[in-house]
């Protein structure tokens, strides 16, 4: 019997040991677990069919893929190349450099390609070359700026392919900064859409990429201004208007023969923003183009998904580890904590918000630094998928010096050094530890007495 309630006891003491830093996860499970990738695929909406031989569709926002077709196969991209040399630019320059043109630049190009016209010598700033590279697909203007930014067009290849290599793309090889053939210059539509939704991080980029006209003013070797049309017709439709998109914010247009027609797109509609690709698409003389391709998909997202945005009360709550006797600095009341910018979900049409599970993680033994301080991460899935994420942000005060330790709990520290950094769960384990064992122990010691009272009491009768 005296084993059986040890037994009990103890276990009982495990139970609460592991209930005191239980794994954050806040959701609603609607999926089978056990369901597979094809399982899945019931609760997503089907695409239209495309004649494009590559395409996707992607959320900016969040970047979930709302279609796809052979969207990592290795295409020639054309012109659409021109959107990492972009953003290479934006990245790298200031928009008042002044970018001077080199001979190989101007008669470097293919004879009777894209160009504005650029002389030897001319002169103009990066935000002029960039309004140039972007709506006239000027190819010598987008070799002058890969000559600027790296000092040769080979050293400014090996940028994008670094930069490709950070943003995740897994078919990329680049050897020109404006996409005139090379067959050893290829991507593919998933890469282009990691590589367009980060150049629309960009309020430059996005600026650029939806005027529809822009001149520049006379230059040192031209007395007259450029004036030049954007050329994607679904945003300014001068030569097809027939395929002008009223939700269209911009994009890249690309031809070659051996490319076929590719194209980059961006569209919103009622706060959705979606980046839409296709690679080797028909020409816009044929009734089944990449316009009415990129119009058929624009579609199909807007109308088949809907946004759900995130607040911060989706990480101030009550259930949230930093909201803990083990983390007093936080109170629900007055939370320092709050999601990144834009932060969202979308679902399709069908799923409500309740669907999506969500997870949340912080970071390990962070120094936290006055202001706002990036500490972990708020992430939804459904069916699958994710669906969006964000930052979780901490603004720390200048009269609070603290340090995020292992297992979510915050720390209070006169300075932010390694000795002063501690987790608490080893303290509260053991002092759990002795108030079991003291109780175990008083359990025992009282039981044992009662009974040798009680036979005392025996004896005497």
């Amino acid at each position: 019997m005296k084993l059986k309630r040890f037994l009990s006891i103890m276990l009982l003491s495990i139970f609460i040991i592991n209930c005191i830093n239980p794994s954050y996860v806040n959701a609603t499970e609607t999926k089978d677990s056990n369901e597979t990738e094809e399982d899945y695929s019931k609760y997503w909406p089907k695409g239209p069919d495309v004649d494009a031989d590559s395409a996707i569709l992607m959320d900016l926002s969040t970047g979930l893929i709302l279609y796809e077709k052979n969207s990592h196969k290795e295409q020639y991209p054309a012109s659409i190349t021109k959107i990492m040399t972009s953003l290479l630019a934006i990245e790298n320059c200031s928009m008042g450099e002044i970018v001077t043109f080199s001979h190989d630049a101007i008669f470097g190009i293919e004879s009777g390609s894209s160009h504005i016209g650029i002389d030897v010598g001319e002169k103009l700033t990066i935000e002029q070359c960039l309004y140039a590279i972007m709506l006239a697909s000027a190819n010598e203007v987008s070799w002058g700026v890969g000559e600027h930014i790296a000092g040769s067009l080979p050293d400014f290849a090996e940028m994008m392919n670094a930069r490709a290599k950070e943003l995740g793309c897994l078919n990329t090889h680049f050897v020109n900064a404006n996409g005139l053939h090379d067959d050893n210059h290829y991507t593919s539509a998933y890469d282009m859409a990691l590589i367009s939704r980060q150049a629309m991080q960009y309020s430059t980029f996005r600026k650029i990429t939806s005027t529809k006209r822009y001149t520049i003013p006379p230059t040192n070797k031209h007395e007259n201004d450029n004036c030049f049309l954007n050329h994607h017709q679904m945003l300014y439709g001068y030569k097809y208007p027939q395929y002008e998109y009223e939700y269209c914010i911009g994009g890249k247009t690309g031809y070659t023969t051996k490319a076929g027609s590719t194209l980059v797109t961006f569209a919103a509609k009622d706060g959705v923003e979606l980046v839409c690709v296709v690679m080797r698409a028909n020409g816009a003389a044929s009734a089944k183009n990449e316009y009415t391709d990129t119009t058929s998909l624009f579609n199909f997202g807007f109308e088949n998904y809907k946004k759900y945005e995130l607040t911060d009360d989706s990480i101030a709550s009550e259930e949230s580890p930093l909201y803990t006797t083990y983390s007093p600095f936080f109170n629900a009341e007055a939370s320092p904590l709050k999601v990144g910018k834009n932060a969202c979900v979308l679902l399709p049409n069908g799923a409500k918000f309740e669907d999506a599970k969500q997870s949340i993680s912080f970071n390990d033994n962070i120094k936290l630094k006055d202001g706002e301080n990036v500490i972990g991460t708020i992430s939804y899935t459904y069916a699958g998928k994710t669906v969006g994420s964000t930052d979780i942000i901490f603004e720390k005060q200048p009269a609070s010096n603290l340090v995020i330790t292992q297992n979510t709990k915050v720390v209070e520290s006169k300075e932010v050094t390694s000795s002063n950094r501690f987790n608490l769960k080893p303290i509260i384990i053991i002092g759990i530890i002795a108030v079991i064992a003291i109780l175990v122990w008083l359990y025992f010691h009282f039981n044992g007495k009662k009974r040798r009272n009680s036979r005392k009491f025996d004896l005497r009768f």
